[in-house]
């Protein structure tokens, strides 16, 4: 008796893995700058300061009270400073971007991911920014328009020669591929 042969197995399609960095790309995408980590703490430094003189007053008037549950409520914004001081480095590494042939596409997000994806042909308008805590650090944020007024799409964190890079990219492509129509 010939034992028959098993099935041949079928590689999965890389598109649909369930691997989690398998998921919106994340594997190909180009990361943003690590200097945007810094510039969002610099950035930031008001409402950090806000928040510790929250809870500075909370623990004050608890001390000067006597009622103990008042230190308590300083928890909540003891919390919400923790989490913006902790989770902005994760933050940043969830940036990331591909100018491809056809489209860029940029994503972001860690809970809520948000992965955009603008063929060249529909580009409206690109356009750089940098605020004085960007320009310190040498990076730009790269705005892109589509012909659909209400998209825009907004890419932090590039170092400036990135950022002038993909306009000029985009701006080529755009103009190539509205051409060819």
């Amino acid at each position: 008796m010939v034992p028959e042969a098993a099935p041949a197995a079928t590689a999965p399609d890389p598109a649909l893995s369930d691997a989690p960095d398998g998921l919106l790309g994340a594997s190909a995408l180009r990361p943003v700058s690590t200097s945007l980590i810094p510039a969002r703490y610099v950035a930031g430094i008001i409402g950090y300061v806000i928040w510790v003189l929250m809870i500075a007053g909370l623990i004050t008037a608890a001390a000067l009270s006597g009622m103990w549950w008042i230190a308590a409520l300083g928890l909540l914004p003891l919390l919400i400073l923790l989490q913006s001081l902790l989770l902005t480095p994760r933050r940043v590494r969830a940036i990331g971007y591909l100018d491809a042939e056809e489209d860029l596409t940029i994503a972001s997000g860690i809970m809520f991911r948000s992965v955009h994806t603008i063929p060249y042909g529909r580009v409206q308008s690109v356009k750089i920014d940098e605020g004085p805590v960007d320009r310190r650090y040498g990076l730009a944020k790269l705005t892109v328009s589509t012909a659909n007024g209400a998209s825009t799409v907004v890419l932090p964190g590039l170092p400036k020669a990135e950022a002038e890079r993909l306009r000029a990219l985009l701006t080529a492509r755009g103009i190539e591929t509205m051409a060819a129509l």
